[in-house]
């Protein structure tokens, strides 16, 4: 079936040029094989591990078991309108792969391959000289890459040279299904986190985009995929087809900033322990000259960094209080770091001139209030924040950010593509994160801003910061004091 495939002459609507190559795929990816008799859970099992990873996405869901798809913009919905889907879309199989976005997805032969990707190409302007290209010479960089991967494991019987291929070209995770086969690679950097859960019986694998799932999969024993590992699940089990040598440890430090979930490990530490620490080291370098009365977490993901930046500040003032005075409606579906799901965040406030934001006022009212953000992009997200603290009566306003600035798409998501980031315009201008932080502090028009540097960052995340992958120019920003 996989040769006929590669055989098949492209129609026109499979043809696709100029896709940029900066389509970034941070999402939540799941892959399952069942080798027990009962293969009617696999759909069930599939939307119960994408629900444990929608923070990872929830714009967009795709599903594929046995030769079938289903697929939607928004989140994955109840069991029993998921059953319906399943049944009438004939989603039936011993393995399956499941995909969640922050975005609809950007590479267009998504609606004919069975991929899920967590990560981004690179290098991918002259595949279509690849030897190996065939009938794919013009489609989309992520169909490029399919193909010329099928061909050399299928075509070549090359599992370590398909290996080295999309080493090459991928940073992150990508994840297979052909035919009732599964095929999983992660990045020799380790640049994102692959994981695999079996039962005791090994009859059950899931292949993860994080570990957060061992809570409520408490009969499955997670592990993690070795960096440069080259995967396949099959009726024979878990095999390791290759292992390449891995290179220098190059991870993406958002995902222990907001991508994984608070429950995952990552390097053996916890997330939740690991964002404390980042505000504490933040709390360490500000507290001699930082004075404010209230520390506040926007959005919600940035409450551990709070916490710790909180109780670290209570060393050099212990008059400081810890409390929460800006709430953002939790039950809300939308997130406004989700291009889908920001819309609707607009279309309820023009509809009903409420903010998604809750502010206590006699905690605001002639205090000096620092918000913390994990991260600013296009900065309209704290401006919103600014507005309604000045509207409270905030005396003085200060912005903390876990993140170091945000100048490259492919480093937070990303989620901002085709949009204007904040620090990107002065790019070459300033030299340091001091001079930054006086930048945007004026553009926000609030007292101060401080950014996170990557050396920074890299302390609280207890890694060095040669692990950690920066834009080139953010690298070499730092404070001059």
């Amino acid at each position: 079936m996989l040769e006929t495939f590669l055989m098949k002459p492209q129609t026109d609507r499979f043809l696709f040029h100029n896709i940029s190559d900066q389509h970034i795929k941070m999402a939540g990816i799941v892959a399952i094989y069942n080798l027990e008799e009962k293969k009617s859970n696999i759909v069930y099992l599939l939307a119960h591990s994408m629900r444990r990873l929608q923070h990872r996405g929830k714009a967009y869901w795709k599903i594929m078991v046995g030769q079938k798809s289903a697929a939607k913009e928004g989140s994955i919905p109840a069991d029993l309108e998921l059953m319906k889907i399943a049944l009438h879309k004939k989603l039936y199989g011993n393995s399956g792969i499941g995909y969640l976005s922050k975005r609809t997805p950007q590479f267009h032969s998504m609606r004919i391959i069975h991929s899920a990707l967590d990560g981004f190409f690179v290098d991918t302007e002259k595949l279509h000289l690849h030897p190996c290209i065939g009938t794919a010479t013009h489609t989309d960089s992520l169909h490029k890459i399919y193909y010329i991967f099928t061909h050399l494991l299928s075509q070549r019987k090359s599992p370590q040279i398909a290996a080295e291929f999309l080493d090459r070209h991928m940073r992150g995770n990508m994840i297979i299904k052909i035919g009732d086969e599964i095929y999983a690679y992660r990045n020799s950097s380790g640049f994102k986190p692959l994981v695999v859960g079996t039962n005791r019986a090994k009859s059950l694998f899931i292949i993860a985009s994080e570990n957060s799932l061992r809570i409520s999969l408490a009969n499955l024993r997670f592990r993690d995929i070795n960096a440069g590992s080259l995967i396949k699940l099959s009726h024979n089990g878990l095999e390791v087809l290759a292992s390449l040598p891995r290179s220098r440890l190059m991870i993406d430090p958002f995902e222990f900033i907001r991508e994984s979930h608070v429950n995952s490990t990552i390097t053996n530490k916890s997330i939740y322990s690991i964002r404390k620490q980042i505000g504490k080291v933040q709390a360490d370098h500000l507290g001699k000259e930082l004075s404010i009365d209230y520390a506040f977490a926007e959005p919600d993901y940035t409450r551990p960094m709070t916490l710790g930046f909180s109780a670290q500040y209570q060393k050099y003032f212990p008059e400081f209080e810890t409390s929460e005075g800006i709430i953002k409606d939790r039950y809300d579906d939308s997130d406004n770091m989700i291009d889908f799901s920001e819309q609707v965040s607009k279309n309820k406030l023009l509809s009903t001139g409420k903010s998604l934001k809750f502010v206590i006022h006699n905690l605001v009212k002639n205090k000096k209030i620092a918000t913390v953000q994990g991260t600013i992009q296009t900065g309209s997200t704290a401006t919103e924040t600014i507005y309604y603290l000045r509207q409270a009566g905030a005396r003085s306003i200060y912005v903390i950010i876990s993140y170091v600035p945000t100048v490259d798409g492919r480093q937070v998501g990303l989620y901002s593509q085709n949009r204007e980031l904040i620090a990107n315009k002065h790019v070459g201008k300033v030299s340091s994160i001091n001079e930054l932080n006086e930048v945007i502090a004026r553009q926000l028009k609030v007292d101060a801003v401080y950014y996170n540097s990557p050396s920074m960052l890299a302390e609280g995340i207890g890694l060095a910061e040669r692990n950690l992958w920066f834009p080139e120019w953010v690298r070499f920003l730092d404070y001059t004091r």
